[in-house]
């Protein structure tokens, strides 16, 4: 647990990381995210992405359930924001070929030992130019999108969109806006301040994945909690994404603690989207 020198540290590096990215002009901001992004988790040693143990691995991995619930039979899969692998590790196991990018070198150098179905490549998110088109099944991502500049999501979903076979999926998890913020600004501001870039709604990241060419939006039916615990179920009830959209209407007028709390009950704190193509 970190202490709180080293959270208002964290915020202020944080913080001052994010304004150069939000600064940044269109053609250098990969390049001027990479390198905040290595500063970041080299300067952050106690971050999550550098721990290791075998009981923090399984709850990491206990937090993907609904994800490879509903990945299937995909034999081709994509992680965009992979961090250490462990999540295409476990999925390599079913045989299937396995792809990772990720922005950090920091966090990919640790990683070794990879099963040989599972690549890992140093990548910006934004245009995935080193990846083919039409190439994978399935691709997702967790904790991504609020890490993207706003003016480069529509991009980002693009680039998904031309890697995926036809009839392909991208399936997404990602915090809400209105029960936020949900980075290391939380304990000093009202809205995400930190590398949360933008945090979103579910109306906004349906409106943007359907510009990109998808075409049907799907939410798990249950708590995620439900799924963390028995993956499997998530295939025998999905609802329309919309139908979350429209509670999170209800909520919005709300004051912040009580969107919190309602967020938690109505299942929008956290934006989980199937998307198909």
């Amino acid at each position: 647990m970190p202490t709180r020198e080293q959270i208002e540290f964290h915020y202020r590096l944080e913080k001052e990381l994010a304004k150069a990215i939000m600064d940044a002009s269109p053609e250098d901001r990969a390049h001027v995210s990479l390198e905040a992004y290595d500063e970041l988790f080299a300067k952050i040693t106690w971050h999550e992405g550098h721990q290791q143990g075998e009981e923090l691995t399984r709850r990491s991995l206990r937090s993907y359930g609904p994800i490879f619930g509903l990945i299937g039979g995909g034999r081709d899969v994509l992680e965009i924001g992979c961090g250490s692998g462990a999540q295409l590790r476990r999925l390599s196991l079913e045989n299937r070929r396995c792809v990772g990018i990720d922005i950090s070198r920091e966090i990919l150098e640790h990683q070794s030992d990879m099963p040989g179905n599972v690549e890992l490549m140093v990548a910006d998110a934004c245009d995935m130019p080193s990846l083919p088109a039409n190439a994978f099944d399935v691709a997702f991502s967790k904790q991504l999108i609020e890490h993207l500049h706003p003016d480069d999501v529509a991009r980002h979903f693009g680039a998904v969109s031309r890697v995926l076979r036809d009839g392909g999926r991208y399936i997404l998890e990602t915090p809400s806006r209105l029960t936020g913020p949900h980075d290391v600004s939380v304990h000093f501001d009202d809205v995400a301040t930190g590398f949360h870039l933008c945090e979103y709604t579910y109306g906004e990241i349906i409106d943007l994945l359907r510009a990109a060419g998808f075409k049907r939006f799907r939410s798990p039916l249950m708590w995620q909690s439900v799924y963390n615990r028995a993956p499997g179920l998530v295939r025998f009830g999905r609802i329309p994404a919309g139908w979350l959209a429209a509670m999170e209407s209800l909520v919005r007028p709300w004051p912040v603690a009580w969107r919190r709390r309602a967020g938690r009950l109505l299942r929008i704190s956290s934006i989980f989207v199937e998307a198909h193509l």
